[in-house]
């Protein structure tokens, strides 16, 4: 049976119906009106931005936890949310290569602004070996790693909010410098934890995250994995880290929070070396996130294991 073109037009139009509504503002009660909707990438971001938003801005993680940043891809629903929200907010086009696909794909969607709140923050180079393979990263980044970077962070979100919501400037700028005051409180406790320690060296038996900490505190960093530990590392390399633990007689050998520590294992059993957690700040389990653990205690937690694995006094 034939259909005519007319009925064919009104058949695809029902079809689009619900796409094309989805872009669109949903109803919301008049409290909710009044916050801004906000979409975070990474942990580190979500929870710069629920702080400084505070009561006034409702703020989403994009990333599911124990999601690898590096190699995400948005889905059509990941499109959808941001299309719908006020502010989108990412680290930098180093961490998320792929937000260029959404910011594109929202584009139409005049009421969303996206933010990159690591505009502006000092990069650290990758030397070859450790650039990712498709070469879209040239630089580190885990930017907030750094302290300062973390500062420049909070300027940047505090910024974009202003600038949507004016009304609440000081708000958020007061939220904003509370923040880096407490950042400022957690550099001291860094300088001072790391000054006076045996060991200079931090062994991490996982990807490359932790270069901006260790040059921000004067500590030599190694790591087993590039970037976005997209590959095992070769046998040669797994003797090299070997003795390296050896030869500078290290105590500790570290590993990601949410990584199984395979390799940690294997080099501590040929060593005798100990292991320790480090978390690189955007990994988060679901029961943290449940628990609204902060990126200030993840910090903390690292420096106590930092001055443990470094026999610091």
């Amino acid at each position: 049976m034939k259909i005519n073109t007319q009925l064919k037009k009104f058949i695809i139009g029902i079809l689009l119906l619900p796409v094309i509504l989805s872009c669109q503002p949903a109803k919301e009660t008049e409290q909710d009106a009044r916050k801004m909707r906000a979409i975070a990438t990474i942990f580190p971001v979500y929870d710069f931005v629920r702080i400084i938003g505070g009561d006034k801005v409702k703020v989403t993680l994009l990333l599911p936890p124990s999601t690898d940043a590096h190699n995400f891809e948005p889905k059509p629903e990941d499109i959808l949310k941001i299309c719908k929200s006020d502010l989108f907010f990412f680290t930098n086009f180093e961490m998320e290569h792929w937000a260029y696909k959404i910011i594109k794909a929202a584009a139409e969607n005049t009421n969303m602004l996206a933010v990159e709140t690591g505009n502006g923050a000092v990069l650290i180079p990758l030397t070859e070996g450790d650039e990712e393979k498709n070469n879209l990263s040239k630089f580190d980044p885990h930017i907030w790693l750094d302290l300062d970077n973390a500062r420049k962070m909070v300027d940047n979100i505090a910024s974009a909010l202003v600038k949507r919501d004016s009304r609440n400037s000081d708000y958020y700028l007061k939220n904003a410098r509370k923040y880096k005051l407490k950042l400022i409180d957690l550099d001291k406790k860094y300088r001072a934890g790391l000054n006076k320690c045996r060991s200079k060296v931090i062994l991490h038996a996982g990807h490359w995250a932790f270069a901006y900490l260790a040059n921000k505190y004067h500590v030599r960093y190694i790591a087993a994995y590039n970037v976005s530990a997209d590959a095992e590392p070769s046998p040669q390399k797994i003797l090299n880290l070997i003795e390296q633990v050896r030869t500078n007689r290290i105590p500790y050998i570290y590993y990601e929070s949410l990584t199984a520590p395979r390799l940690a294992d294997t080099i501590a059993g040929e060593t005798g070396a100990g292991l320790l957690k480090l978390n690189n700040g955007h990994d988060i389990s679901k029961e943290d996130l449940k628990k609204n653990k902060s990126f200030l205690i993840m910090m903390e937690d690292n420096l106590v294991n930092l001055k443990k694995g470094m026999q610091c006094q």
